[in-house]
């Protein structure tokens, strides 16, 4: 898209997008803090942390450093950290990486675990001092889809650059546009409610099949000692939703090649369009 567009066009596209994401992980990073740190999402992220141990120790790379990038406050790379991998957490949101580096020493994992304050864009020189890593993981659509497909392929041409050659590349737990326009199909697009602990979440999300984008807006609720809710906060974000196959082609002209590609990383499924998307790539052959 970006790369048909004219230069001014481009340019404003991205400051509207960069402006999104600073107001929705920044100003109210408290609100998707409260997902993160749920108890839900803490068991999800460790049985992720496990599944990506797993493969990567199939792969033979259960040695050298991890890059977790978009690592909110540690979730999965915390649990990497206490099953002896070496990793390096970036995000832009200073308040998840000022938690996560606190978990972290808490937990006596400082020298196992680095948490640093970055935009995925700068990436490269961000991690200068830490590379090569053996894999780089994407977790929970935690960066691809927010702004185009050119500043995509940047960020995932980066991690080929800050990694060995033997490198896997692993994008985990990922909505995919299969799973959205099935679910749109079968459920509509209304809202939905989820819960995480005490904290209510009414989603509402507006898909665009032709350009592949969704919107999501947000409304937080706290339930109280009588289980009544009180209104929050609102929030929205909007990303381009991956298919299979874009993301595949996306990754090999960052010099990422399929590896496998699976509904869960814990059960060696194949994928599904029901499930979340999990993608292993390796580095392409030259």
């Amino acid at each position: 898209m970006s790369s048909e567009c004219k230069k001014n066009e481009c340019v404003a596209n991205v400051q509207q997008k960069e402006k999104k994401i600073y107001e929705y992980f920044i100003e109210k990073g408290e609100l998707f803090k409260l997902i993160m740190d749920s108890t839900i999402m803490i068991e999800r992220g460790r049985r992720l942390a496990y599944g990506i141990a797993r493969h990567l120790t199939m792969l033979g790379l259960d040695r050298g450093r991890i890059l977790d990038v978009g690592c909110g406050t540690g979730r999965v790379s915390i649990p990497l950290a206490e099953m002896g991998f070496n990793v390096v957490g970036i995000d832009i949101s200073p308040k998840y990486i000022e938690v996560a580096s606190r978990r972290a020493k808490e937990k006596g994992l400082e020298d196992k675990a680095v948490f640093i304050t970055c935009d995925a864009r700068e990436m490269e020189k961000c991690i200068e001092g830490y590379k090569p890593f053996v894999a780089v993981i994407f977790v929970w659509s935690s960066v691809l889809g927010y702004y185009d497909e050119d500043t995509d392929l940047k960020i995932l041409s980066a991690a080929y650059n800050v990694t060995t050659s033997n490198a896997a590349l692993i994008i985990a737990d990922s909505i995919s546009r299969d799973f959205l326009l099935l679910q749109q199909y079968l459920l509509g697009m209304g809202k939905r409610v989820f819960e995480y602990d005490n904290i209510v979440v009414m989603e509402k999300l507006l898909y665009n099949p032709v350009t592949g984008n969704a919107l999501v807006k947000q409304e937080f609720f706290k339930k109280d000692q009588s289980g009544n809710l009180v209104f929050l906060d609102d929030a929205y974000f909007e990303m381009h939703v991956y298919s299979l196959d874009e993301l595949s082609r996306l990754a090999n002209k960052a010099g990422w090649c399929m590896y496998r590609v699976l509904s869960s990383l814990e059960k060696d499924t194949g994928f599904s369009p029901f499930s979340a998307l999990n993608a292993i790539f390796v580095k392409c052959k030259k």
